[in-house]
């Protein structure tokens, strides 16, 4: 298990992009995040995690699959992880990445199993989200 902090600016959505495309490449174990106040206040968030982060140069893409990011397919998965992540009050990152997504989308599991092989994905949160991701794949 490794270790990662980031500060998010409150005025800067760089840093969120930044914590997003991490988060992509490495398999989240937790997320912890804390207000700091001050004159400037940002969040200090700390992010456990297994994997190896690959750097991210400006000419590499930050997922090469069949359907994009941004695909009709990849934005309905988006949508559904936003309205999930809202109904649980948690960041749409706790139920999936976009690399779990992409790697949902290239596999196109057809059964709680399949999707629970996903890695990043596993047994839990294909029980707990299984049947609602399957169901909106069997209408793109």
């Amino acid at each position: 298990m490794q270790c990662q902090t980031f500060t998010l600016r409150l005025d800067n959505a760089k840093d969120l992009e930044r914590l997003n495309q991490f988060l992509t490449q490495v398999m989240p174990i937790q997320v912890s995040s804390s207000l700091v106040a001050g004159n400037t206040p940002f969040w200090s968030v700390l992010v456990f995690y297994e994997g190896e982060a690959q750097k991210v140069t400006k000419s590499s893409p930050s997922v090469k699959a069949a359907e994009p990011l941004g695909s009709p397919a990849f934005e309905a998965l988006r949508k559904w992880r936003s309205q999930k992540a809202k109904e649980e009050g948690v960041p749409p990152y706790v139920i999936a990445t976009n690399a779990e997504m992409q790697s949902i989308l290239d596999r196109q599991p057809q059964n709680l199993e399949e999707l629970g092989q996903i890695k990043g994905f596993g047994k839990a949160k294909a029980a707990k989200y299984g049947r609602e991701i399957l169901q909106l794949l069997s209408k793109l």
